[in-house]
């Protein structure tokens, strides 16, 4: 065996090394999503039971079920698209431009975002 053929060997052990522990590090991460996939699904469960509870007591009180979908619908349409999804969204107090509520800082100017809803 020559020097090329022992410098051949060693990178493809370091090679076969490398994607062990990629391989690893990829299955950990695999783990770590099926755990937050499942505690997602327990929190929206909860939610659901929570919403399903508000709703039915809110049919007690004499609210109909048309009236919290009317109110839903409402709601719904504040971001100007029907797509059953509430995105509120945050106006920059610097450069007043319209922020996404995921955001903590505007995209545009850097300043702090003020959180004024708890949604």
């Amino acid at each position: 065996m020559d020097l090329f053929d022992i410098f051949q060997q060693y990178r493809l052990e370091q090679t076969k090394t490398q994607a062990a522990e990629r391989t690893r590090q990829v299955d950990r991460k695999a783990t770590d999503n099926q755990y937050d996939i499942l505690e997602l699904q327990s929190k929206v469960d909860h939610l659901s039971l929570v919403c399903m509870a508000m709703s039915e007591l809110l049919e007690e009180v004499g609210f109909s079920r048309e009236l919290l979908l009317s109110k839903m619908k409402e709601i719904d349409l504040r971001d100007g698209t029907l797509d059953g999804k509430f995105a509120p969204a945050n106006v920059c107090g610097s450069c007043a431009r319209v922020v996404s509520a995921r955001h903590y800082t505007c995209l545009y100017c850097g300043t702090k975002i003020d959180k004024t809803s708890a949604f």
